[in-house]
């Protein structure tokens, strides 16, 4: 009888735990470091920041926008998703392929056309096509940047939430 009252008070106070765990924190709130700050005082500026994003280097470009994923050296990774390597790739070995996913996206790869201009689209295809071990012929051109992009772009502020 005294482990089921027990039982039987214990599971109707669980849903009350979560809100004295919230209602009792006093743990002050943490600043920020400088540079965090700035960077999301930066983002949440829109297009004020991205007109300031104009470096051209697509070594620089991918290893800003793309190593995060597909590893720095091209390798791809395997983790709480799936990022295909960019190293040895047939797939990369004309520009049209990795000049369509970089402006659109797919799947767990995000699009990056919103704020990236078209040279340097291409100037990161012809990284990925020549470096990362690959040695293809780069071919990618502003012209095949422009007729991959859409007529009508996505709002990125939105596109999740509609």
């Amino acid at each position: 009888m005294k482990t089921t009252y027990l039982t039987a008070l214990l599971i109707a106070a669980l849903p009350a735990l979560p809100a004295l765990a919230q209602s009792t924190s006093d743990a002050p709130e943490v600043e920020p470091r400088p540079q965090e700050a700035e960077i999301t005082e930066m983002a949440d500026g829109g297009a004020a920041w991205q007109s300031e994003y104009t470096g051209t280097d697509g070594e620089e470009l991918y290893q800003t926008l793309c190593a995060g994923c597909h590893m720095p050296d091209g390798s791809g990774a395997v983790g709480a998703g799936e990022y295909p390597a960019l190293s040895g790739n047939p797939n990369l070995e004309f520009a049209g392929y990795a000049t369509y996913l970089i402006v659109n996206g797919q799947q767990a790869m995000p699009s990056f056309g919103h704020f990236l201009s078209d040279a340097q689209v291409v100037a990161i295809t012809d990284f990925i096509q020549r470096g990362l071990g690959n040695g293809y012929e780069p071919d990618g051109d502003i012209e095949g940047v422009a007729a991959v992009r859409p007529l009508d772009p996505v709002d990125q502020d939105t596109e999740e939430h509609e």
